[in-house]
């Protein structure tokens, strides 16, 4: 929070924009100046002098804008960094120099423009506007199309030799092509190939059907000129297939036995009673996540939350990643993009304004995690994944990010405590 300060100090330009006057007193700048001249002297390399013993002022002559550059990188960032925390104020987004006067005689004094999270206050009954949690349900198809997709998980290919290849068969084939008009052979290829799928070519398909094991066939395939793969594009190829091996799926059978080699169950029912529970707590969860997210926007637009324009490009270049490959994105028409990228701010202001009243409700409320928390939590993370404690915490300690991981605990406990006082289920 910033605290009461001279006008001439720190201007406030917006809710969101400061900008703030710093000098650097003339000594603090000559003893600067000392030191990187001295260093300079130290290192430079002049005609007709030994290195270290040039004269300071050829020196300090010679090199007057690298060492006037080095005062700046030297005294302004740690100056500026001082300010800020004594003055409380934190910047969201890196300062830019307005203005800059150096003089070795007057100091030096610049200016820096800088946004910061606007200062809100909640109503005192904030709390009131109740909102309700929609019910949600399971219907048994749903149960069941999850075990059908475990069962198809857990499907087996086994190796066949009394028959031909159908259809959803995994082949393992031989291939080799050769170029109808030059005559030129391609290497020899050991692929596995499933039967049938739609992305191989038609000709293939057809050929591999009825096939035994150990026999041959050709085919030929003339590709386009605008084929995705150059070296086929236009050429007409001959292709000579063997089959070496052919496998069948065997889909397990959906009973207590598979049931237990999916979970730590005793049978079908208790695994798709767990089915059914684990979808039921998922959808009340994305339930309860809908309402507080209700709650957070009747609360924003009862107030004047502007938000730093810095934060907002920053939150909507990280959604356009989500969504995007750099070159799938650079491929989009640009009116597309711009659609785009509207939508994206638009979920940007969104989720700024959500976080901003989160921060503010976890300070109003004095919500705090305490170390006996922070520890419990990592406790749980590491059995989840499977890996010591001690290899955990030596990871965010390198990494630097118990911090973050803190915070992110303590974000948690905010939205656990809205949703216990303004969620009507």
């Amino acid at each position: 929070m910033e605290q009461n300060l001279p006008p001439e100090r720190l201007k406030i330009i917006s809710p969101v924009i400061r900008e703030l006057e710093i000098e650097i007193q003339p000594e603090e700048v000559k003893k600067e100046y000392e030191k990187v001249v001295d260093n300079y002297v130290a290192k430079a390399r002049l005609p007709g002098f030994r290195q270290g013993h040039a004269p300071r002022e050829m020196v300090s002559r010679m090199f007057a804008a690298e060492i006037r550059e080095a005062i700046l990188d030297n005294l302004v960032p740690d100056y500026l960094k001082r300010e800020l925390e004594a003055l409380g104020v934190v910047p969201v987004n890196l300062p830019t120099v307005k203005s800059l006067d150096f003089d070795l005689e007057k100091g030096i004094k610049f200016e820096v423009s800088f946004e910061v999270w606007p200062v809100i206050e909640l109503p005192a009954n904030y709390l009131d506007n109740k909102v309700r949690q929609e019910e949600v349900k399971v219907e048994e198809k749903e149960v069941n199309d999850v075990l059908k997709n475990l069962q198809e998980n857990a499907v087996e290919y086994l190796p066949v030799n009394d028959r031909p290849v159908a259809n959803d068969d995994y082949v393992v084939i031989e291939i080799q092509g050769k170029e109808v008009e030059t005559k030129k052979f391609m290497p020899a290829e050991k692929v596995i190939v499933l039967a049938g799928h739609q992305e191989n070519e038609p000709q293939l398909n057809q050929a591999l059907l009825g096939l035994g094991q150990g026999e041959e066939k050709t085919f030929e395939v003339e590709y386009p000129a605008d084929y995705g793969q150059k070296k086929f594009a236009g050429k007409k190829i001959e292709y000579r297939i063997k089959v070496l091996e052919i496998k069948e799926k065997k889909l397990p059978e959906l009973n207590d036995e598979l049931a237990k080699t999916i979970d730590q169950v005793s049978g079908l029912e208790e695994l798709k009673r767990k089915i059914y529970e684990d979808l039921l707590k998922h959808r009340q969860q994305e339930a309860a996540d809908r309402a507080l997210n209700e709650f957070l926007e009747k609360l924003a637009a009862g107030l004047d939350l502007s938000l730093p324009e810095s934060l907002i490009k920053e939150e909507v270049q990280t959604i356009i990643n989500r969504q995007f490959k750099e070159a799938d994105w650079n491929r989009l028409p640009a009116e597309l993009r711009h659609q785009v990228e509207e939508q994206a701010r638009k979920q940007a202001e969104k989720n700024l304004k959500n976080h901003l009243l989160m921060r503010k409700i976890i300070e109003q409320e004095g919500l705090k995690v305490t170390e006996d928390e922070y520890k419990e939590d990592l406790k749980k993370i590491a059995e989840e994944r499977n890996i010591p404690l001690s290899q955990l915490k030596s990871a965010l300690s390198q990494e630097d990010r118990e911090g973050e991981w803190k915070f992110n605990l303590l974000f948690q406990k905010g939205i656990d405590f809205l949703k216990e006082k303004v969620i009507i289920k």
